[in-house]
């Protein structure tokens, strides 16, 4: 009596690698721009931010400019996610973030961003600790309007700037 092989294929067994695994040279390059600070984004933080950043992308609400890394969203629909609505047009931005802090390039960045979008509500949060990013916001016109938190125990705040 012969006993019968199986036909197995010998192919190498793959993990695939959460956040998508062909990460353009642009993502990687934002990516270890947030890596310089690791006081405000924790290692947690970089579990999902190669998926994120390509998502951003995609949508081309990444702005990447002389070091600088702005990212946003537009909202389509009514949200009430704070003590007040998000309305459709309204534009919440993620991430600001400089590779060179001090050089006046994120201001730039943030200025010609704020003037395009001159006639739409601005919202942001941001940690509470973070003072020299509030101190940026308030002299950029922001004003705070809530608390908000970072997970369980990071306490931050939420800005907005009103439209012109």
């Amino acid at each position: 009596m012969k006993t019968r092989r199986k036909n197995r294929s010998r192919r190498k067994k793959t993990r695939k690698v959460r956040g998508g695994g062909n990460k353009s040279k642009k993502v990687k390059d934002i990516v270890k721009i947030f890596q310089q600070y690791p006081d405000i984004f924790p290692r947690g933080y970089f579990r999902f931010l190669t998926g994120t950043l390509d998502k951003h992308e995609k949508n081309g609400t990444l702005i990447y400019r002389n070091g600088v890394v702005l990212t946003y969203t537009k909202y389509k629909v009514s949200v009430n996610k704070y003590k007040f609505k998000i309305k459709p047009g309204d534009i919440k931005i993620n991430q600001l973030v400089n590779k060179n802090q001090g050089n006046g390039k994120a201001k730039k960045v943030f200025k010609a961003f704020m003037k395009k979008h001159r006639k739409t509500n601005l919202i942001l949060d941001v940690r509470s600790n973070n003072k020299k990013a509030i101190r940026f916001y308030r002299k950029n016109g922001f004003k705070k309007v809530d608390k908000t938190s970072f997970g369980k125990d990071m306490k931050g705040i939420v800005m907005v700037r009103k439209a012109d």
